[in-house]
């Protein structure tokens, strides 16, 4: 089912580029020149567009008739208290599809869940998101924007509580000194936990804040390190604190590779949380 579904997500935005013809420019010249401020976003520029692979969201959104199809690895080990836990996702893929000028449409398809975990191997598939992305504009070297997106429980039932949920976020970039720049974001995820009791569901908004601060150290090379917070995962729960620490490199204008640790600092009922990955995004 995955491989069946990656093929349509990688084919689906490349025959959605394929059948957005660019219309012809007005030949018209303009009677008095104008120099407009650089775009810190770019066309081509991979570095300040993907959303791989950090807990936030860039602001930068995907040029029109333009597809970026973003994909990637993660483990994820829980040790402590009651054993430990491996959890495998691949291929993480999310289409990024550029609709208008500052607007981009974002889908979320499946990804293939492995967790063993107390001697047993549980296998599944991730939910299916939609969602928009708006790109306000930039001032000077920054950026800003908002983003929504709604998740279906369509996934496994050893991974999903059978209840949709709603991202927001608000996110905003920019330099800050000569090759080094920041991006915050400050998101929203709406949740329904059924009740054990039965009844109405129990109904949860965390705030997601999110803070990475980046470099470059080679030529397209970026070294970036993230802070993330996840204020709830569900009723009668505290905030958790995560960290980031993820390189990338673009090869080409059409191809990004990273790589990632990440480490849960807050510790959980006694247990410890970190993972490893690397995927990459591809330019349509």
């Amino acid at each position: 089912m995955i491989r069946s579904t990656l093929s349509i997500s990688v084919a689906v935005p490349a025959f959605v580029a394929i059948l957005s013809v660019s219309a012809s420019a007005d030949p018209t010249p303009a009677a008095t020149a104008t120099v407009s401020p650089a775009d810190p976003c770019g066309d081509s520029n991979l570095l300040a567009t993907t959303d791989r692979p950090t807990f936030g969201t860039n602001p930068c959104v995907v040029k029109p008739q333009t597809v970026i199809a973003e994909f990637g690895y993660r483990n994820t080990t829980t040790s402590g208290t009651g054993g430990g836990s491996n959890l495998t996702s691949y291929p993480g893929n999310r289409d990024r599809i550029g609709l208008l000028p500052h607007l981009e449409l974002v889908l979320d398809t499946p990804t293939s869940l492995r967790l063993a975990a107390a001697g047993s191997l549980t296998t599944g598939d991730s939910n299916i998101g939609t969602g928009l992305k708006y790109e306000f504009g930039y001032f000077g070297n920054f950026v800003h924007g908002v983003a929504a997106e709604v998740v279906y429980p369509t996934s496994s039932a050893p991974f999903s509580n059978g209840l949709p949920s709603f991202n927001e976020s608000y996110q905003i970039g920019g330099g800050i000194v000569r090759n080094v720049g920041f991006n915050l974001t400050l998101g929203f995820n709406s949740f329904s936990t059924p009740n054990p009791a039965g009844g109405k569901n129990v109904s949860t908004t965390a705030f997601q804040p999110t803070f990475i601060l980046g470099g470059m150290i080679a030529p397209g090379t970026k070294l970036n390190v993230e802070v993330a917070n996840n204020s709830s995962s569900g009723p009668n729960t505290s905030g958790q604190y995560f960290g980031n620490v993820f390189l990338q490199h673009q090869f080409a204008k059409f191809l990004l590779i990273d790589a990632e640790a990440a480490q849960r600092f807050t510790v959980v009922n006694g247990n410890h949380v970190h993972y490893f990955g690397a995927g990459g995004s591809w330019r349509l």
